[in-house]
């Protein structure tokens, strides 16, 4: 039914007509300066070096001295008719990709037309362009391994979450619990280690605290999706000792055209029986604009190889208006948006008449101010972000029989956050560097019947500084640092009366690093970095049944921050039609806080009991992405990862720990045992073919798993699984405006457990085969 539905909204905004037409020719001139004897036409196309050279759709080009704006459309192309001699600048730019400027000299003496070919790059850590990397300054240098999403890339990996979209990207597992509360995970680290943004800025949501808990974003809003793996708490503080996951939204745009632009997206699928679909709008004027979108999604319970898995569905609803406007070197905006979302969790099998259930609610205003100095000085540039959220959740169960439900664990939190960055101008031997503050607040009330944690007040506040120095041509340095201070306060409840206890820290983080351009398609880069994260309260101090998750939580409340040492290195080739990518990386973190399994029930809830302890850990691994093209058409990629995490140094084993039997028996001694950390994702490997001549493409995708049977004390062992995935596409019109992907996952219909899935007690809980079908619609 859900995908007749999509069908029939295809139908109804099909317009075949009326698009223009727009051709580029084959001259490559990729962001230098361009002298023309005469050319009265300017057409190009605008590439994406991040996606090996894909077509950048929907970037704004702009003739900056003439004041003409147009966007390239489905193939990156665009035109600019009758321009007059003179020197000009095309200055290409796109949401997450850092912009680049063509300047072209326009003589009397002939006619005729110029091509261009500019190439945008990914920079890394970029706020003009809020790009989570890794510099503040707007450099296309790379330190760390990153990636990004563009919108085509997402639109053929639409699906119920985030997580789901995102698994299986180099380094990147899905840590699930259902569908609705998929969370991404970067080599090992998930929850409160890894920071998923949106547009910058911390969502204000209860994602990172537990397994059940969901991302408040609908997957269909998100633009572009960047990863970054590796530590990154220089410029957002705490909970990047992974990384970074930072989805973009059209909510405050940086560019527009003058009047209504926007798209309409729909989705459904068989496995869950799935609907939704998404509106956004755009109306532009010279120096201003107004955004809003809206989007509903209904799904019910997923569907495995063996039968339906109950407490899967998942229903919300989604809205935002915002404006944006430009004025004297200022820009400035702000947004408001709301989100409901209800999902069942699918809990031991004890009582089939009894189901587990979260409702959540989000109300959140976002800003942004920036400015540009008008006359040349020490100070390039201002960017101040804020997000206020008020987030509401509920953990219910009900009785299926008499229709009644219990609150079993309420949250109520309000946060504010807020990141300030001044850019200033080359000094000396330096290039231009960044300055900068961050604040983050928040208030969190626990209540419900089995509340097992008190509430919280924090806030912290940091200043950092980032700076690159160029040694030479080919080779660049960058180095960085952060201190801040936190200072929590826990808060009184029904299950903790006296919970009053105040907890101050400050911690340093850093970085230092170096970029090599050797020579024509190398790159090396790496990294050096110091990062930390405060425990949160529900490692302090839980102390009870969370049902919705499945486990009796126990902390500890004499926790201290994890301090972590990272070291990335990453080796980059790239040939006219090829390319490879190596990472390796180490991380070592003093004072892990582990949730260890403990091998016990408890007796009441009949729930496992789960312990946070402290100990000493190393995370080890790497990835290897390799990327290629034979013709013009046929696209070939593929990759493997891999990372092994320890407790080292025999510190707070727990006593049902056992040497790791793969380990060296040499270094089984006293102090220096190695012990599973739980939660490892196993060896993975992916393959990808796509055939894509022009309009329409077919691809498939082959996705290999090892079994893990390097496994925590009290934790299962899972088995290997293949599994085959294709899908075939469209854009139904030249310019990319009408745009259609029939997708098959799982297509063996194969029966496999994914080591991250918290599910307990249902076999085989992974979905099974699964018929998907997106449409999109841009104007």
């Amino acid at each position: 039914m859900h995908i007749i539905t999509v069908a029939c909204a295809f139908l109804m905004a099909w317009n075949p007509a009326g698009w223009g037409d727009v051709s580029v020719g084959p001259s490559p001139l990729e962001g230098h300066r361009v002298v023309a004897e005469d050319s009265m036409q300017v057409r190009g196309q605008v590439v994406d070096s991040e996606q090996d050279g894909a077509p950048v759709v929907g970037a704004v080009v702009e003739l900056r001295e003439l004041e003409r704006q147009v966007r390239t459309d489905a193939r990156g192309r665009f035109s600019f008719e009758d321009v007059p001699p003179g020197r000009w600048t095309v200055r290409a730019r796109a949401p997450g990709l850092a912009p680049r400027s063509v300047e072209l000299h326009v003589t009397r003496e002939a006619a005729g037309r110029m091509e261009l070919r500019v190439v945008l790059d990914v920079p890394l850590f970029e706020l003009g362009e809020v790009v989570a990397t890794v510099s503040p300054l707007g450099s296309q240098v790379g330190y760390q391994p990153a990636r990004a999403l563009d919108r085509d890339a997402l639109t053929r990996r639409m699906d119920t979450s985030v997580g789901v979209m995102l698994d299986g990207q180099p380094g990147v597992a899905m840590r699930s619990m259902g569908p609705a509360p998929a969370r991404p995970g970067i080599r090992g680290f998930d929850g409160d280690r890894l920071l998923v943004l949106e547009d910058g800025e911390r969502m204000g949501d209860l994602s990172e605290t537990a397994a059940d808990h969901a991302i408040s974003l609908d997957p269909m809003a998100v633009e572009r999706a960047e990863v970054v793996r590796g530590p990154a708490s220089l410029l957002y503080g705490p909970s990047a000792l992974g990384g970074v996951v930072n989805l973009h939204t059209r909510d405050l745009p940086r560019t527009w055209s003058a009047g209504w632009s926007g798209s309409v997206v729909s989705h459904g699928a068989t496995v869950n029986r799935s609907g939704s679909a998404l509106a956004d709008v755009v109306y532009g004027g010279a120096g201003w604009a107004v955004t809003g979108r809206a989007s509903v999604r209904e799904a019910g319970d997923i569907r495995t190889p063996e039968a339906r898995l109950p407490g899967t569905s998942v229903s919300g609803l989604d809205a935002q208006l915002g404006a944006v406007g430009r004025w004297r070197g200022v820009e400035t905006g702000a947004s408001f948006s709301a989100q409901g979302r209800s999902y069942g969790i699918p809990e031991a099998i004890d009582d089939p008449d009894e189901d587990v259930r979260i409702t959540t609610e989000r109300q959140a205003v976002q800003g942004r101010l920036e400015w540009t100095p008008n006359r040349a000085g020490w100070m390039e540039g201002l960017e101040v972000r804020y997000r206020a959220v008020r987030f509401f959740q509920q953990e219910l169960e009900r009785d299926l029989v008499d229709l009644q439900e219990d609150v079993e664990l309420e949250f109520l939190q309000h946060a504010l956050f807020g990141t300030a960055i001044a850019r200033h101008r080359a000094l000396g031997p330096l290039d231009p560097g960044a300055v900068g503050a961050s604040l983050r607040s928040r208030k969190v009330r626990v209540g419900g019947d089995e509340a097992f944690t008190p509430g919280a007040r924090e806030v912290s506040l940091g200043l950092f500084a980032f700076q690159e120095l160029p040694v030479s041509p080919s080779l660049r340095l960058q180095f960085g640092a952060r201190v801040e201070g936190e200072r929590g306060r826990t808060l009184p409840n029904a299950a903790f009366p006296e919970a009053e206890e105040d907890r101050s820290t400050w911690a340093a983080s850093g970085s230092v690093g170096f970029n090599w351009q050797p020579g024509e398609g190398w790159e090396v880069g790496a990294q050096l970095a110091r990062a930390h994260r405060n425990p949160t309260v529900e490692e302090l101090f839980a102390d009870g049944p969370h049902l919705a998750a499945g486990v009796y939580e126990l902390g500890d409340a004499e926790l201290g921050d994890e301090v972590g040492h990272g070291a990335d290195l990453f080796l980059r080739h790239s040939w006219e039609r090829a390319s490879v990518e190596v990472a390796a990386f180490g991380n070592w973190i003093r004072d892990f806080v582990a949730f260890q399994p403990l091998g016990e029930e408890d007796p009441a809830s009949g729930l496992p009991i789960f312990r946070y302890e402290p100990t000493d850990a190393r995370m080890l691994g790497g990835e290897v992405t390799v990327a290629g093209r034979v013709g013009s058409a046929l696209h070939l990629a593929g990759g493997v990862d891999y990372v092994r995490g320890d407790r080292i140094e025999g510190m707070g084993l727990p006593s049902n720990a056992v040497p790791d039997a793969d380990s060296d028996p040499g270094r089984q001694r006293a102090g220096n045992t190695r012990i599973p950390l739980p939660s490892m994702p196993p060896l993975r490997g992916r393959m990808e073919l796509r055939y894509e001549p022009g309009r329409w493409w077919v691809g498939s995708t082959v996705r290999a798993v090892r079994s893990q049977r390097r496994v925590a004390p009290g934790e299962s062992p899972t088995g290997g699984y293949l599994l085959l995935d294709a899908d075939v596409g469209a854009r139904l019109d030249g310019e990319g405006h009408h745009t259609v992907v029939l997708r098959v996952d799982n297509a063996t219909n194969r029966l496999y457990r994914d080591h991250l899935s918290r599910v307990e007690e249902r076999g085989f809980p992974m979905p099974a085969r699964n018929l998907a079908l997106v449409y999109r619609f841009r104007y």
